[in-house]
């Protein structure tokens, strides 16, 4: 009957929640400088924002991260099975996303932690931790990176560039 109702195929499944778990993992990601460069400006809630965005790493980012690479391969079964793991853009968009994994729990993650220790008691008359700017610093450059990885994945998966 033209017009009715379909019950969603498993394609169109995976890709929603693929997508969505996009969104939710990822799109914080693209405003956390806005929040950065905000607790710049009022340093005495960098702890609070610090211990806030690790929670919604901790509780949604990296759960959804991981997700994606079920997500993901259920859309490449759907569309074509195993030999499609043989596709550049795919191959290296699977390598990007190791790497990023890599780099929030061996770099990001420890380096979060200790900068909320050393921020959890209010600063003295000489201010922070001596190392606390060059560890926000590294923060900085691990989001850049992130992001900039997060964006070529999603140009690998738009394009799908072939040799």
């Amino acid at each position: 009957m033209p017009g009715a109702a379909t019950i969603v195929s498993m394609f169109q499944l995976w890709l929603f929640l693929h997508l969505l778990g996009a969104i939710a993992a990822f799109g914080f990601g693209f405003y956390a400088p806005i929040f950065g460069r905000a607790t710049a400006a009022e340093p005495q809630h960098g702890n609070w924002f610090l211990r806030a965005a690790k929670r919604v790493s901790t509780g949604v980012i990296v759960p959804v991260a991981l997700s994606m690479f079920i997500t993901g391969t259920l859309l490449v079964m759907e569309t074509g099975g195993m030999q499609r793991f043989q596709e550049l853009w795919l191959s290296v968009s699977l390598v990007i996303y190791v790497a990023a994994l890599a780099i929030v729990f061996l770099l990001q993650r420890p380096t979060l932690s200790k900068v909320i220790e050393l921020t959890s008691e209010p600063p003295g008359p000489a201010g922070p931790p001596p190392e606390v700017p060059a560890l926000v610093k590294r923060l900085q450059l691990y989001g850049i990176v992130l992001l900039v990885m997060v964006i070529a994945i999603v140009a690998l998966m738009v394009w799908k560039p072939t040799l």
